[in-house]
């Protein structure tokens, strides 16, 4: 009796078999599982259908890039999709299933940076963070009312360069305080788990170390704050989910600020806000772009692509004038009293 082809689907589901081990044993973040299945169901399915897998070759893969483009998908969605194609297909050939990885056509890559909040957005944002605290206007999400909870984590990442991602997974003995020097004033040394392909220290700016004290003092004020317990929402071992519920939280209280959007019409979202902290530093000063990529776990490349690109003549007019009077640091992530 012949043995029925593997089809697409078939070894798309043995891939995903894989990720979800990667995940078990903390290789992989859960939300790479499940934008895999998001994929293979709204976008591979519909095209591959009971395709068998050595009937998919550099043609095909080229009409299914063509119809995720007559979709109107972004060039990132597109390369977001492929991305899973390609690991699906590369595995059917290490099972042995296919004789070698048919060419995966690649969509021009356009830098997209996400908006960042200008000096005024983010103090306005604090301030209604602050007002929501009071209950002025009480803001929640289903049985989760935003609370100091919320600004300190938007101080915190701000003046620490985080991913949102990264953020939930910090517990308090990836930090350390590093005291000042002759060199400068103390900061802190954040050794998170890798994330990027990156696994160097995050150092903070200053004003961390006292961020981070108030959210110390207020988790032991509640039983946590223990080496093992996470920097946010520590009563939630869901991580998923503590990332879910800041994630909407944040939504409603820029819906407060009338900050939803940028100028220009993109969202803004939590990653907005590592977008501010680094090009709030980019604005400040001399930065040197080779320390403050190290220091925010990314590339020289990626902060010329997707941070300094956002940068005008005119939003860095200090550097640009600076031969008329000399330049003052300020610190404009830090947060109001």
């Amino acid at each position: 009796m012949t043995a029925k082809p593997t089809t697409f689907s078939m070894a798309a589901a043995a891939t995903i078999a894989d990720g979800e081990t990667r995940v078990r044993i903390g290789q992989n973040k859960p939300q790479m599982v499940s934008d895999y299945r998001d994929r293979l169901r709204k976008h591979c399915e519909p095209f591959f259908g009971k395709t068998p897998i050595t009937k998919i070759d550099a043609r095909k893969l080229r009409d299914f890039r063509d119809t995720l483009a007559a979709k109107g998908l972004k060039a990132t969605s597109i390369a977001a999709i492929l991305s899973f194609v390609s690991k699906v297909l590369r595995m059917a050939h290490e099972d042995g299933l296919i004789r070698q990885m048919p060419a995966i056509p690649r969509p021009p890559q356009k830098a997209s940076p996400r908006p960042a909040f200008n000096r005024h957005q983010y103090h306005h944002l604090l301030s209604v963070l602050k007002k929501i605290e009071k209950g002025k206007p009480a803001v929640a999400w289903k049985s989760s009312p935003i609370d100091r909870e919320l600004r300190d984590l938007v101080t915190f990442m701000v003046n620490g360069f985080f991913r949102p991602g990264d953020l939930f997974v910090l517990q308090h003995k990836h930090i350390t305080i590093v005291p000042g020097d002759t060199d400068g004033p103390a900061y802190l040394r954040v050794d998170a788990p890798p994330s990027k392909g990156h696994a160097d220290p995050i150092i903070t700016m200053p004003v961390a170390v006292a961020i981070y004290a108030r959210i110390l003092q207020a988790q032991k004020a509640k039983g946590f704050g223990k080496a093992d317990d996470y920097l946010f929402l520590p009563a939630r071992p869901n991580r998923a989910y503590a990332y879910e519920v800041i994630r909407r939280q944040f939504r409603l209280a820029l819906a407060q600020a009338d900050l939803l959007t940028a100028v220009n019409g993109d969202e803004h979202s939590l990653y907005s806000l590592r977008h501010t902290a680094i090009t709030m530093r980019l604005q400040q000063g001399d930065v040197d772009l080779v320390t403050l990529a190290r220091a925010a776990r990314t590339s020289v490349e990626m902060i010329d692509r997707f941070y300094a690109s956002s940068l005008t003549a005119e939003s860095n007019r200090a550097k640009l004038f600076s031969f008329r009077r000399p330049t003052r640091y300020l610190d404009v992530s830090a947060p109001p009293a």
